[in-house]
């Protein structure tokens, strides 16, 4: 901005001068003061072309215009789900209703040791005490989720009525369990319309192979319903 200033001042001190000049120079009337004032414009002319030429413009910058980015969606993936309901071992339980029993003996007894895959009979006589008559479509069940311990034995209708304060024996043929250790199986009595009202159990233990097999007392024992 300051050397624009000297230049234009340059450019009129010389417009001056040339006009102080012409004035004073009656010697060489060649040139008309109309004609410096003439040179002097064209010479000023000149000059502001040039300083316009050589001053900068002023260029716009274009304004970036903000662009809708959509965000990206994340996909949906479906989670399967899966119920995994646990084995348990169901507790039979007695009835609160007219179908009632209670256990009288049991052959062999509780704590009875059996040889591998020995074959046994086990008897449980039980009793009616309840106010309704047991008609052969009343059955002995296996209760237990592991059928192993059901042992060759299937479920035993029984073979008569049983009207109340009468007993019966209800005898199945069993096979003990390959391996050795301690077992306990159960089963229970059901009515005609299928609900269980009583259960009975045997629990014993299995030797390994040479061992000797010893049976219980029935006398004594007591059944854990």
């Amino acid at each position: 901005m300051l050397g624009n200033r000297k230049f234009f001042g340059g450019i009129l001190m010389a417009v001056m001068l040339l006009a102080t000049l012409a004035a004073c120079s009656k010697a060489t009337p060649t040139t008309s003061p109309e004609m410096v004032y003439t040179q002097a414009a064209q010479t000023v002319a000149a000059g502001l072309t040039q300083t316009a030429v050589l001053m900068p413009t002023a260029t716009s910058t274009p304004t970036l215009q903000p662009t809708n980015t959509q965000a990206p969606t994340l996909a949906a993936t479906s989670t399967l789900s899966v119920s995994v309901t646990p084995l348990v071992q169901k507790t039979a339980t007695r009835s609160t209703g007219p179908d009632k029993a209670e256990w009288v003996a049991q052959n062999p007894g509780d704590g009875t040791i059996l040889n591998t895959s020995q074959d046994f009979t086990l008897i449980w006589t039980v009793k009616n005490t309840g106010t309704t008559t047991w008609t052969t479509d009343y059955q002995l069940r296996y209760y237990l989720v592991d059928q192993s311990l059901r042992m060759g034995a299937g479920d035993l209708k029984l073979p008569k009525e049983v009207k109340p304060n009468e007993t019966i024996d209800l005898t199945l043929s069993m096979k003990a369990p390959a391996n050795s250790g301690e077992f306990t199986t159960i089963w229970v009595l059901t009515n005609k319309e299928g609900v269980n009202f009583y259960p009975l159990t045997f629990s014993f233990k299995v030797a390994g192979a040479g061992a000797t097999a010893t049976t219980a007392p029935t006398a004594g024992a007591t059944a854990t319903p």
